[in-house]
Formats: C-alpha cells, sequence, structure tokens
C-alpha cells in the first residue's frame, strides 16, 4: 500500500439504495458496484454490506479491476435495498504513484458519452493555451478545470445518464456527471489520459463524480463540480472510461410496476482514537 508517511484520515461511510415497486416483481437479476475498495489513495480496514430480500450471488472483479456483486431475488417483492457502510483510511495526497499500471491507452480516447461537438467547442476555444504535457501538472489542469467549472450551471433534473458531455456543453447546465464528462471530453481532444470516477465525500448526501488524469506515474484526481482537487474528503468506488462504465446498480426483473429509487449517502470523519 503506497501513502505511508503521508496525511491520512480515517472516513466513515454509508451508501443506501432503495427501489420500491408499485407492485410485485421476481426473478429480480441485478449488478451492484457501489463498494470502495482499497487503492493506492485509501484502504478499507472495515465494511458491512446487507441486501434485502434474500438473493443468491457472488463477487467479481471487472476488467477496471472494480469490485461488484451480482445475484438473483427469486421471490416476490416490492422494495430492493442495499446498505454500505464501513471505514476507510484515506489518504490526502492528490497525486500518489501506481503501480503495475496497463491497459492505459484506452483512457486517451473518445467515448459515445464524450466524444466532442459545437458546444464542447465553445468551451474549448475558452481554454488557457496549455501544450499536452504540461497539462499532466495539477496546477496547469486545474486552469482547465475551471473553465469547465464556469461554463456550465449545477441544476439537478435537467440531465439524464445517457447525457452525453455535448448535450450537456450545448444545455449549459447539469450534474456531477456532466461536469466530469465535459472535462474527460477536453482532455480526450488532446489525447491526455484520464477516466471517470465514482464515489462518495463528505457533505454531498448522494454518490458524487469526478476525473483523474495519469501523468505517466500517478492518478491526479480533479473534482470540475466544486473545482478542487481530489482529497482525504474523497472515497472512491470505481472508475472507468465513462458513466457507463461505473454503473451502481444495474438491472432487470419480471413485472411492470412504476418504480422509484432512493439513495442516501454519509461521509464523515471517524474522530475515535
Amino acid at each position: 500500500m503506497t501513502g505511508v508517511g503521508l496525511k491520512m484520515l480515517r472516513m466513515d461511510y454509508q451508501y443506501h439504495m432503495q427501489l420500491s415497486f408499485s407492485e410485485p416483481v421476481s426473478r429480480h437479476h441485478f449488478t451492484l458496484r457501489c463498494f470502495p475498495a482499497n487503492n493506492e489513495r485509501q484502504k478499507i480496514i472495515k465494511e458491512q454490506i446487507q441486501i434485502d430480500p434474500f438473493y443468491t450471488g457472488g463477487t467479481e472483479t471487472d476488467s477496471f479491476g472494480n469490485r461488484y456483486m451480482y445475484g438473483v431475488v427469486e421471490k416476490q417483492h416490492t422494495a430492493f435495498s442495499v446498505n454500505v457502510s464501513g471505514t476507510a483510511c484515506v489518504y490526502g495526497d492528490i497525486s500518489l504513484p501506481v503501480h503495475g499500471v496497463h491497459t492505459i491507452g484506452m483512457f486517451r480516447y473518445h467515448t459515445a458519452l464524450t466524444k466532442m461537438g459545437p458546444g464542447l467547442g465553445k468551451i474549448h476555444e475558452k481554454l488557457p493555451d496549455i501544450r499536452r504535457s504540461a497539462l499532466l501538472t495539477p496546477e496547469n489542469a486545474m486552469l482547465w478545470m475551471d473553465v469547465v467549472y464556469h461554463s456550465i450551471r449545477y441544476v439537478q433534473g435537467v440531465t439524464q445518464v445517457t447525457t452525453t458531455a455535448e448535450n450537456a456543453a450545448e444545455l449549459g447546465m447539469g450534474v456531477c456527471q456532466d461536469y466530469a464528462h465535459i472535462f474527460l471530453a477536453l482532455l480526450r481532444k488532446e489525447h491526455v489520459p484520464c477516466r471517470y470516477v465514482v464515489g462518495m465525500m463528505s457533505g454531498e448526501g448522494a454518490s458524487h463524480a469526478w476525473v483523474e488524469i495519469f501523468d505517466g506515474e500517478k492518478w491526479l484526481g480533479l473534482d470540475p463540480t466544486n473545482n478542487c482537487p481530489v482529497d482525504d474528503r474523497y472515497i472512491c468506488i470505481s472508475h472507468g472510461r465513462d458513466a457507463k462504465d461505473c454503473s451502481m446498480n444495474l438491472g432487470y426483473y419480471y413485472g411492470s410496476p412504476r418504480q422509484v429509487q432512493e439513495i442516501h449517502v454519509v461521509v464523515e470523519e471517524n474522530k475515535d482514537d
């Protein structure tokens, strides 16, 4: 584990998701990516997972190294809940060394959600003229992030999980997913290796998304929604090329109900001796 001797906080976290159905469903197949895991920035020292109703399934790791759980609830049910809680030791350094890095090339190129268009082009015109190699430094990357931060307004309910960076740029508003996708799109125009990160942070009340840039040795975490570097207030859950790679809940079931999803997140410092 890297990070020995660096600033570190112990952070308690709770993630709660509940699906409510207007009528019973059955044979509910699910895949969940809502579990923080050990990496260069954090170490999970305590964890508890509760999934209800009873299910059969298991745990695997995807091609990005993210931990996920899969399963099926066979019996009829009108609610499905997931509770994840634990304690993470999170290191405050914004760029920690990464070992055994491979397949970085996939993070240099656009995906369907981060393709450039006229709206993104207008934002790109506002960016400081910084050479690609210089963008890999925290100071210069944050100059670009500042432009993204001031290019759209944070407004909930106007975008969806399928909204592209170009759509959000044209709209001029969105949420953390949209800020991250726009930042990724601009960086990838310069072939800067960067990835989408889903996690939790103190004070949010919901899951959050940010961006990491790879400088050849380290991942640099930047949060364009809050226009700040990622520090020990943030707990990473998963990463990928865009939000699609990091879906926290996927599934299908038998039935045709109305579905309501509720998510609640709490992250706070553990001050126990």
